[in-house]
């Protein structure tokens, strides 16, 4: 796999894209990760690496944003669990701290997929998480919103509780992760997506993009949309 860096205002980004046929063997159990994160991946059965979790797994620990180009089916959901997990473990981050990374998915079936493998491995941390889709009940979102530290969200569910629910807050946030970013603006969530994001604390914000290529709007939303300015 080939990763490259870019200076930005604050820190680098890492521009990983996946191709490397070598067969390199790492283990989860190599990485720098609490012993939670460690515990839970190993009763998940999550034990080697793939090629996309080798390649962005150690610069998103490493606190920088990431542009990952990767396919559907390569593990890059765990490539972005893992460091949302850690980064809140790190951070002693607890239910009164509200919420602390927020994960975009353009369809309902990706969100839950996504939900299940975090609740799987992550189930030995002291985190709360929601699944905020369409199809769900509304009202009971509302109610729990507040207290959730990792939520996992399509645009336009997302967008309704920033727009409507009064104790909705991301002033917080430490991570932004888009899954499957060339899909949800091929779907035409681009202003959905650009109205969540102006409304986030970029600053302080590290941002994990995953895309199954790297497309001419996906580097605009990286240059403009998420700028740290």
């Amino acid at each position: 796999a080939a990763a490259t860096t870019e200076q930005t205002q604050n820190k680098r980004r890492a521009v990983v894209e996946t191709g490397d046929k070598t067969k390199i063997k790492i283990r989860f159990s190599d990485l720098p990760l609490s012993k939670c994160t460690q515990n839970g991946l190993f009763k998940s059965k999550f034990l080697k690496m793939t090629e996309v979790q080798r390649s962005s797994i150690f610069h998103a620990l490493a606190g920088r944003d990431i542009v990952c180009s990767a396919r559907t089916g390569s593990g890059k959901t765990l490539s972005y669990l893992i460091p949302v997990v850690e980064k809140l473990y790190r951070s002693r981050w607890t239910q009164f701290d509200g919420l602390g990374a927020l994960i975009l998915v353009p369809t309902r079936e990706l969100g839950m997929q996504a939900f299940e493998v975090l609740r799987s491995f992550g189930r030995m941390h002291d985190l709360s998480a929601a699944l905020i889709i369409g199809g769900k009940d509304v009202e009971l979102e509302r109610k729990h919103i507040a207290t959730m530290n990792i939520i996992i969200a399509t645009p336009g569910r997302l967008l309704q509780h920033m727009d409507e629910t009064s104790n909705f807050d991301g002033n917080n946030l430490k991570v932004l992760v888009m899954d499957e970013v060339d899909r949800m603006l091929d779907m035409g969530f681009r202003q959905e997506v650009d109205e969540i994001v102006s409304n986030l604390p970029k600053k302080q914000m590290q941002t994990l993009l995953f895309s199954a290529t790297v497309t001419k709007s996906m580097r605009e939303l990286t240059r403009v949309g998420l700028s740290k300015n």
